[in-house]
């Protein structure tokens, strides 16, 4: 998760002062400012804690699991058509 850290912290940069959404964008996504092209910031964050007990119940057994995915989504027409660039950063933690 430190990974995503750096490109968390450069997206209001990108989307600093987007203007309204026109009719161009797809319902989500916000114009970038002084461009044409739509940007939609998405995620998740999965948090799991398994208790239970070994066999011989000598001791307590604690599984903890996180993971989360952060999404960027830049769509543009151009003359060739519509291009669309979608960066994805995962990451799983275990103890």
């Amino acid at each position: 998760m430190r990974r995503t850290l750096p490109i968390l912290s450069a997206i209001p940069w990108l989307i600093a002062g987007a203007a309204q959404a026109e009719p161009a964008c797809p319902p989500g996504f916000s114009m970038l400012q002084d461009s044409s092209a739509c940007v939609r910031v998405s995620g998740r964050v999965r948090a799991e804690a398994i208790v239970g007990s070994t066999p011989h119940r000598r001791a307590d057994g604690v599984t903890t699991q996180a993971s989360g995915r952060v999404q960027m989504d830049v769509r543009k027409q151009t003359e060739y058509g519509p291009l669309r660039a979608v960066i994805a950063v995962e990451g799983i933690r275990r103890n």
